[in-house]
This record gives structure tokens, C-alpha cells and sequence, in this order.
């Protein structure tokens, strides 16, 4: 089993692969291309990302073996964020254009591109129209979760013929980054953010069953999200600056590894509460805290801003 995963190490966002483990790290992409969120097709042998600027940015695919590279959208704007169909012949995506953002799907092939959504995301009403996460598909292809327009409702519509998306998180959290299990549940996060702290909680929900009641798989947890989970949500992968720098994370959803989870400690994190260096329960992948790391965590900070400066930008510019 393998990793991949973006960084700007040696400039311009690339893609890297590493096994589960961390060891057999290698580099998938490079040159001048700005490669972002990969996504791996249903085989293992492709993988999805955006490229391009921070104005316009395209789907396309990267052969894992050969390295070569497909374009599958041509469509000018700034599509983010590509997730693979279960059978891996469509892709979702999210399009950002002219100050509104919606869900997108297309073929493997680049055919029939199309909008799921209707304005998921406006400027004009004054929500986030910069993407954060990949739609998740259901096991069977036909349904996509995501969130609301004001990342606050995780929502789940027909994946082809669009129609009417259903809120299938409470009215009054704030409730993002849904995943589908092998078993059709899905798992969100809750995001808990006040002047002192900051934490989430992950709920599992069964999308057939909404009268039934909502399981907690992990409350109290000391990192955002967004998350990966194994087929049957007892594992999960996710990203933090935990020990001072961004680093990419496993753990076992167990008692110990909740408790991993739920430690504060005296390392501030940017996100405004102080966490606990992981415990042996979990296992930090792949690297040491280097000075070389500490100068690139300050790059991907400047990256962010500066996505936030193109962000405003054009809400100026729409109004």
C-alpha cells in the first residue's frame, strides 16, 4: 500500500508516493507543473490531481508506472480537488468561476463535463468558494457526500443527475470532510472552534437509515481535517503541525489511539490551542524536524496566504 501526497519542497507542489509505513519515499512529479490533491483511481495505478496556477488549474491524470500525464478537463477555470468514481471511469471535482463555486463530475476521458450542484458557493453570499476537501463517492457510484457552501452541512445528492442534495448533519454545527466506508456509512467531522481552543469529533452516519442515530467514532480529537480512512473506519491518516512542522500522521482508532488523539501539550500549532506530541500509539510519517522542514512549513504558510490574497481578490473583483 502506498501514500501519495503534495509538497513544495523543491519549489512548485508536487507529488510524492511513500509506503504505509513512511519508508520507500519517491517522487512522482516534477519540473515547473504545480500538481495538487492527488487522488488514486479505484486500480492503483493512476493517480488525480489539479494543476496549473492560482487562477487557472486543470484535472489531470498521472500514470504511476510511466509517469506520463493526461489532461481530462479544458475548461479555463480553477478545478480543484479530483475524486475517481468507484469504478473508476468519472471523476468529481469542484470548479471555481466568475465568484461561485459548484461540484463538477467528467469522464475519465474528458467527456461530459458537467455541474452537479447550482451555486454550492457564492461570493455574493458571502461563503468560502475555495474547495478544501474531494467529494466522496459512495461504494455503489451512485451518490456523492461533500459539504454545504458555508462548510458547515455535510450534504449527499445523486452523483450523475444532480437534483436536490440532502443535509445529513445537524442544522447547527459546523460539519465538513465527509468519507464513504466500504460498508456505505459515512464518516464526518465536527469542527469545535472558540477563542481558546480548537478540536473536532468524527461521527459515523448511515446515509440509508437517517432515523437512526449517529455513532461517535472519536470525539475531542486535536487535529483538523480533512481525513483518510481504511475500508472499515478503524484506521485513519491525516496531516498536522503537531510537532512544530506539517507531518503526515497514522493511527489505529482504538482506546489508546483515541487517547493519542484527544492529548493537549505545550506545542502551539497555529491553530490557537496547544497539542500533545503524538504518543507511541500513532506513528509519524516519514520525517525528522529538520531546519531544511522548519524553512518549508514556513513556504507552505506563505502558499496559503497567498491563496487567501488571490481568494479576496476576486471577491473584489466580482463586487
Amino acid at each position: 500500500k502506498s501514500i501519495a501526497f503534495q509538497s513544495n519542497r523543491d519549489g512548485p507542489y508536487h507529488i510524492y508516493l511513500m509506503n504505509s509505513d513512511g519508508s520507500n519515499l519517491r517522487q512522482l512529479t516534477n519540473g515547473d507543473n504545480d500538481d495538487r490533491h492527488p487522488n488514486w483511481s479505484p486500480d492503483g495505478k493512476t493517480i488525480a490531481v489539479d494543476t496549473g496556477d492560482q487562477v487557472k488549474r486543470e484535472i489531470t491524470l498521472i500514470d504511476v508506472g510511466s509517469k506520463n500525464r493526461t489532461q481530462v478537463t479544458r475548461l479555463g477555470m480553477t478545478a480543484q480537488f479530483p475524486s475517481f468514481s468507484p469504478d473508476g471511469k468519472t471523476i468529481a471535482f469542484y470548479l471555481y468561476n466568475l465568484g461561485t463555486m459548484d461540484l463538477w463530475t467528467v469522464g475519465r476521458d474528458g467527456s461530459n463535463a458537467a455541474a452537479v450542484t447550482r451555486q454550492l458557493a457564492t461570493e455574493a453570499n458571502n461563503q468560502c468558494t475555495f474547495a478544501c476537501h474531494s467529494a466522496g463517492w459512495s461504494p455503489d457510484g451512485t451518490r456523492v457526500a461533500f459539504s454545504d457552501g458555508d462548510n458547515a452541512r455535510v450534504l449527499l445528492m445523486a452523483a450523475l443527475t444532480g437534483g436536490t442534495a440532502t443535509p445529513i448533519s445537524p442544522d447547527d454545527e459546523k460539519s465538513h470532510f465527509p468519507v464513504f466506508l466500504a460498508d456505505g456509512r459515512i464518516v464526518y467531522v465536527t469542527e469545535h472552534v472558540t477563542a481558546n481552543q480548537s478540536y473536532t469529533d468524527l461521527w459515523v452516519v448511515d446515509p440509508n437509515d437517517m432515523s437512526a442515530v449517529r455513532t461517535e467514532l472519536a470525539q475531542n480529537v486535536q487535529a483538523q481535517g480533512p481525513f483518510e480512512f481504511n475500508k472499515d473506519g478503524s484506521e485513519l491518516l491525516f496531516f498536522s503541525p503537531r510537532t512544530g512542522n506539517f507531518e503526515i500522521y497514522s493511527v489505529t482508532l482504538d482506546a489508546a489511539g483515541k487517547a493519542a488523539l484527544a492529548e493537549k501539550a505545550a506545542i502551539s500549532t497555529g491553530f490557537g490551542v496547544t497539542r500533545t506530541p503524538v504518543t507511541p500509539q500513532t506513528s509519524v510519517l516519514p520525517f525528522q524536524v529538520t531546519p531544511e522542514l522548519v524553512v518549508l512549513g514556513v513556504l507552505a504558510l506563505l502558499a496559503i496566504a497567498l491563496e487567501l490574497t488571490v481568494w479576496i481578490y476576486r471577491r473584489r473583483r466580482a463586487a
